[in-house]
């Protein structure tokens, strides 16, 4: 534990400053699992009038995340966007914030994210798309959508981690690269700050390797020779998104011999892998879709530029 504490003295500072009123707090959590894999989360502070703003089951989720409530008692227009910049600028000069994230879509926050910016900080923004300027996500040096990560805008709900998903799948879809993979040592790492708590010796482990090599829901792979382990998310069981896909594909090729065209079918499948293009997700191809499925290839099969039903 104390080499943990150690190697986080180095890490980057971020401070996340959220005006509640302007996009409240539905896809904090999942924020907040994003942003902590850019460094460790000091500050947390949320802005609004507290005794008219929000549910008592948004209070005790800020309670919960471990952000504070700031209290501001409305004097005029915009009042929680000028105490939200006050305090950036006060963190500017009197911590060693290194990252900055500004959850809001208001656009006044525009000369705020230059000033940060300016003075060497990086400045991510957070809001709800839909409703914010080009010119507020192009000031920023990275941008979060925050309905990308509501379940009822979900391509498909599994493709993100909701609020009752393990530590260790929101670990993974935090920390993972674009194949899906991550090193051990990261993962530990991760884990460790989403939930300061979880020590894998507390549940009867040993080590690490051993913790994740009894869950179901990772494959862990060990180099030859030693080294760090990578871990993968567990493909779960093909037939639920390959019956998805087999149904999407049936409208197209209902009878035996029936085909569709190659590009038509891989828009199904992405659909269906809550994916933008079957060349993001994790299958790339038709053939390596088909080959990772024996239900879908057991129905299909692929010739040339088209997708034949069995």
């Amino acid at each position: 534990m104390t080499t943990v504490i150690a190697e986080r003295r180095d890490e980057r500072q971020v401070a996340v400053l959220i005006d509640f009123e302007n996009v409240g707090l539905g896809a904090i959590e999942w924020l907040l699992d994003q942003v902590s894999d850019h460094g460790r989360v000091t500050v947390k502070r949320a802005y609004a009038d507290w005794s008219q703003a929000g549910s008592r089951r948004q209070r005790d989720q800020l309670l919960e995340l471990g952000i504070e409530p700031i209290q501001l008692f409305h004097s005029g227009k915009n009042s929680s966007d000028i105490r939200l910049a006050i305090d950036a600028v006060e963190l500017l000069y009197t911590s060693p914030v290194d990252i900055f994230v500004v959850v809001s879509s208001d656009t006044d926050f525009v000369p705020l994210v230059s000033r940060l910016r300016a003075s060497g900080k990086s400045v991510m923004v957070a809001g709800r798309k839909r409703g914010v300027s080009q010119t507020l996500v192009k000031s920023s040096d990275r941008y979060y959508d925050l309905e990308q990560a509501l379940p009822a805008n979900r391509a498909a709900e599994a493709a993100q981690p909701s609020p009752q998903a393990s530590l260790l799948i929101r670990s993974m879809r935090t920390g993972m690269d674009q194949e899906g993979r991550i090193n051990g040592s990261k993962l530990l790492e991760t884990m460790q700050r989403l939930d300061p708590s979880f020590d894998f010796r507390a549940q009867g482990y040993s080590t690490f390797s051993k913790y994740l090599d009894s869950s179901s829901e990772v494959t862990v792979t060990i180099p030859r020779g030693g080294g760090n382990m990578t871990v993968e998310l567990t493909d779960g069981n093909d037939t639920d998104w390959g019956k998805s896909i087999d149904v999407a594909w049936s409208k197209r090729a209902p009878g035996s011999g029936d085909a569709m065209a190659a590009s038509a079918a891989a828009n199904d499948a992405a659909k269906a892998l809550g994916a933008a293009k079957l060349s993001t997700s994790k299958y790339k191809t038709l053939q390596r879709l088909l080959d990772a499925s024996p239900y879908l290839s057991s129905k299909w099969t692929r010739l040339r530029d088209r997708i034949l039903r069995r």
